[in-house]
C-alpha cells in the first residue's frame, strides 16, 4: 500500500514556499472554481434539511482522504449504503456543536435516522476502518484553543451510531500497521510530566480495542506536526512522524513494528539517548516523492544567492531514504507546496541553479547563478501555474502545458529560453522531472 499523507496545504512548509515578496503569488485554491454537489448529494442534503431546517453549514473534514461534505458508505449488514454528514447550527441562540447526522436510503429516499453532538470545534478527518470484518467509522475533532485532538469510533448497528472508543492525541494513523489485513490505530500522545511522547498501537478484536504495543519517542521533539505510513527501502512497513524539535528545527521519527515486539522506535533509543536524524528549517514534510511507497525524508540545503538571514530565503529539498541506521540521499527537488507541484533538479543544476519569482502572478524562474549585481548568469526555465481557459484563450502563447490539476481547470505551464549549455534543459526532461505534489 502506499503511504498516505495527512495533508495540508496550509501544514506544509513556509521554507518551501517562496516567501516575503511583494510580487503577487497565489495557491491552488485560488484558481478553483467550487465544485456543485451532484445528484446524490443534493438529494442527502435536501433530506438532511428536512430534519434540522435550513439554518445549517456543512463542515468538510481540513485533511485526510474523504473531505467531501458527505460520505456515502456501507457501514451496517444491509445492502444499501449510508451517509454521514457534519454540520453546525446557524440559527440564532442556538450552539455551534458540531453535529454528525446518519442518514439511510428507504423506499428509494434518503432519510435522517441518527443525529449527535460532538465534541471539538472542528472535523479534522474521516476514516471507515476495515477490521474483525465490519466497517468502523473513526472520526478525528480538533479544538482551536489546544494542540490536543480527540479520536472517537463509532459502530452502526442500523437504526444508531454506538460510541465504541474515545482516545486524546497528538498525532494519528489509521492503517494496517502490523501487516495482518486488518486497520489498526496508531495514537501519538501529547507529552507526559516525564517530558516523554509515546506511540500507542491499538488493534480491534473481538468487538473492542485493545492496546498491542507501545513506544517511547524523542523527547526532544515537542509537538508532531505530519504523520504517514509507506516502507523503508527494505520493503518493511514503517510509519514517518515529522516534529518540531524545539521552535527553529524540524525531524523527524520512524516506527516500526516486529512480530513478537510490537511498535520499535528505529530512529531513536532511550537507553543509548541515541539518534538518527535529518534536522532540518522548519515545514519540510515526509512525502512518497515515487509513488511507490517508500517514503522519502526531506532535508533543506539554502539555494544559491540566499541565505537564512533573508527573509523569503529558498531552499533545495534534498530527499532520503533510511535503512540500517543511516540516512541515503536520493535526490533534491524544488518544492512550490503553495502551487502543488514539485520539479527534480538534474544532478549539474545543484549548488549551480537557483530559484526567484518573476514579475508574473505565479510564475518561477530557474536560472544559471553567478556572483555579482546580476545573479541571472543564463535563464534556463519558467514554470507558471494558471487557468486552463485562459491558456485556451491565448494568454500564455509561448508555454506548453506539462501538467494539469484540479479537474483539470489549473494547467502547469513552462517555457524553455532557446540557448545551449551544460545546464540547458529540454522540455522532455522538464515533463520527466515535473510532479504534482498534492
Amino acid at each position: 500500500m502506499r503511504g498516505r499523507l495527512l495533508r495540508l496545504f496550509g501544514a506544509l512548509a513556509a521554507a518551501f514556499v517562496l516567501t516575503g515578496c511583494s510580487m503577487p503569488q497565489s495557491g491552488v485554491d485560488s484558481l478553483l472554481v467550487p465544485p456543485l454537489l451532484n445528484e446524490e448529494q443534493n438529494e442527502i442534503y435536501a433530506a438532511l434539511v428536512r430534519e434540522t431546517g435550513d439554518n445549517i453549514k456543512l463542515l468538510y473534514p481540513q485533511r485526510g482522504e474523504n473531505r467531501s461534505a458527505f460520505l456515502v458508505i456501507n457501514l451496517d449488514a444491509e445492502v444499501t449504503s449510508e451517509a454521514v454528514a457534519f454540520y453546525q447550527s446557524t440559527a440564532a441562540n442556538v450552539t455551534s456543536a458540531i453535529h454528525m447526522a446518519v442518514l439511510d436510503k428507504r423506499d428509494g429516499s434518503w432519510q435522517s435516522v441518527h443525529d449527535i453532538s460532538l465534541d471539538g470545534t472542528q472535523v479534522e478527518d474521516i476514516s471507515v476502518m476495515r477490521t474483525g470484518g465490519v466497517s468502523l467509522l473513526a472520526v478525528g475533532l480538533g479544538y482551536s484553543s489546544d494542540n490536543t485532538s480527540l479520536l472517537k469510533v463509532y459502530s452502526f448497528n442500523g437504526s444508531t451510531m454506538d460510541e465504541i472508543y474515545s482516545q486524546s492525541y497528538q498525532a494519528k494513523i489509521i492503517s494496517d500497521i502490523n501487516s495482518d489485513n486488518e486497520d489498526d490505530v496508531l495514537l501519538i500522545t501529547p507529552a507526559s510530566e516525564e517530558g516523554s511522547s509515546y506511540g500507542l498501537l491499538y488493534l480491534y478484536r473481538d468487538g473492542r480495542f485493545r492496546l498491542d504495543s507501545e513506544v517511547v519517542l524523542d523527547p526532544t521533539i515537542t509537538r508532531y506536526s505530519n504523520i504517514l505510513d509507506g516502507y523503508l527501502i527494505n520493503g518493511q512497513r514503517a510509519v514517518y512522524l515529522d516534529g518540531y524539535r524545539g521552535s527553529n528545527a524540524m525531524s523527524t521519527e520512524i516506527l516500526g513494528y516486529e512480530e513478537g515486539t510490537g511498535l520499535v522506535n528505529l530512529t531513536y533509543d532511550p537507553e543509548l539517548g541515541q539518534r538518527y536524524a535529518v534536522d532540518r528549517a522548519l515545514g519540510a514534510a515526509c512525502y512518497d516523492t515515487n509513488r511507490d511507497g517508500i517514503i522519502e525524508v526531506p532535508g533543506l540545503t539554502l539555494m544559491p544567492g540566499y541565505t537564512e538571514e533573508v527573509s523569503g530565503a529558498v531552499y533545495l529539498t534534498d530527499w532520503y531514504h533510511f535503512f540500517d541506521g543511516e540516512y541515503q540521499k536520493v535526490k533534491s527537488s524544488y518544492v512550490n507546496s503553495s502551487q502543488g507541484y514539485m520539479l527534480d533538479f538534474p544532478e549539474r543544476w545543484v549548488g549551480r541553479v537557483s530559484v526567484r519569482r518573476t514579475v508574473r502572478a505565479n510564475e518561477t524562474l530557474f536560472y544559471e547563478y553567478q556572483n555579482g549585481d546580476n545573479p541571472i548568469r543564463q535563464e534556463l526555465l519558467y514554470i507558471l501555474m494558471a487557468r486552463r481557459s485562459d491558456w485556451e484563450a491565448g494568454e500564455y502563447p509561448d508555454y506548453e502545458i506539462i501538467d494539469s490539476a484540479g479537474g483539470g481547470q489549473i494547467v502547469y505551464l513552462a517555457r524553455v529560453p532557446e540557448h545551449s549549455g551544460p545546464l540547458s534543459v529540454s522540455l522532455t526532461e522538464v515533463k520527466k522531472n515535473f510532479n504534482r505534489y498534492f
